[in-house]
């Protein structure tokens, strides 16, 4: 069983820096556990709060799936939202 989950988190993120300037999560630290990225699916861009942000929706290996949020401006990252398969939150 699957649920959603609003986190509002910040995280730490390694990227894989593509062709042309593009960034691609490659895995992320939250609640001191490393999880891998297995597939990076659709990106958009939001305005909140004033910000320009760059959303990634992604799944990890584990079959959980992210949408991390990146703040170029301040290089900061946070899970928004978490869509968790049988995990304790």
């Amino acid at each position: 069983m699957t649920r959603e989950v609003l986190v509002d988190e910040p995280v730490d993120v390694l990227v894989r820096l593509l062709p042309g300037g593009k960034i691609s999560p490659t895995s992320f630290l939250w609640r001191g556990k490393t999880r891998y990225v297995s597939t990076v699916g659709r990106q958009w861009e939001e305005r909140v709060a004033g910000k320009s942000l760059r959303c990634f929706l992604l799944q990890t290996v584990d079959d959980n799936t992210y949408e991390l949020r990146w703040d170029p401006a301040g290089d900061r990252w946070t899970i928004h939202r978490a869509w968790l398969r049988d995990a304790v939150v």
